[in-house]
């Protein structure tokens, strides 16, 4: 766990949690942190499966921009490009990379994350190292090809109800079902789809701010 990070501080980080979608036709990740975090996202994190060294400068240059807005910007599996452009923090999955190993490689003060989708996974995953938990999909997703199962609101409980560290909801989540979430334990809300793949992605992200109760470039540094 980051010993150097308030609690309070990363309950507020992550209640708007945008996830970079490398699906979305015309739509370049950089404009989509963008328009996530003019409208008030809180936490960014890079994802893109099949990420080669050719995109490394647009990390980087997401890396900076979310930099300048002082929101905390980590990435999605691969450990060392997160060391290596300075991001705030990384999450992993139950495949990859071992939250153990990825705090010795990010540093004490760096924020780890752990996808958790059942209570088996949960019951076997080292969240020592962990700041927060993801779990999900909460709801029904066509975004991820590797979603899991749906656990559905009884599902996310469950897992808040037995994880020491917060725990952030992700899986068909839109302005309209936030407070669901909220009400049964979830300390933020993940998002891709109800932004990128939106026919107005501007006003799909300030309808979520508005949803997680966070002002505009409010900045969490």
């Amino acid at each position: 766990m980051n010993t150097m990070l308030n609690s309070d501080t990363l309950r507020r980080q992550l209640r708007f949690y945008f996830v970079t979608d490398d699906g979305a036709d015309d739509f370049c990740a950089l404009d989509q942190v963008r328009v996530a975090i003019e409208a008030g996202a809180t936490m960014v994190q890079y994802r893109n499966k099949a990420f080669d060294l050719n995109r490394y400068e647009e990390v980087e240059t997401i890396c900076r921009y979310c930099k300048t807005k002082k929101v905390p910007f980590l990435v999605n599996d691969h450990v060392l490009l997160a060391r290596a452009v300075g991001a705030d923090g990384v999450h992993v999955g139950q495949a990859d990379t071992a939250p153990r190993l990825a705090r010795q490689i990010m540093g004490r003060e760096a924020i780890v994350g752990v996808s958790v989708s059942t209570m088996d996974e949960l019951e076997h995953t080292d969240l020592v190292p962990c700041d927060y938990i993801g779990t999900g999909p909460t709801f029904a997703t066509g975004t991820k090809a590797d979603a899991k199962a749906v656990q559905g609101l009884g599902g996310l409980r469950d897992i808040v109800n037995r994880s020491p560290v917060p725990v952030v909801a992700i899986g068909g989540i839109g302005p309209d079902r936030v407070s669901e979430c909220f009400a049964h334990g979830a300390t933020g809300v993940a998002v891709i789809s109800c932004i990128t793949r939106a026919a107005n992605p501007i006003a799909a992200a300030q309808a979520m701010a508005g949803a997680c109760d966070v002002s505009p470039l409010s900045g969490w540094g």
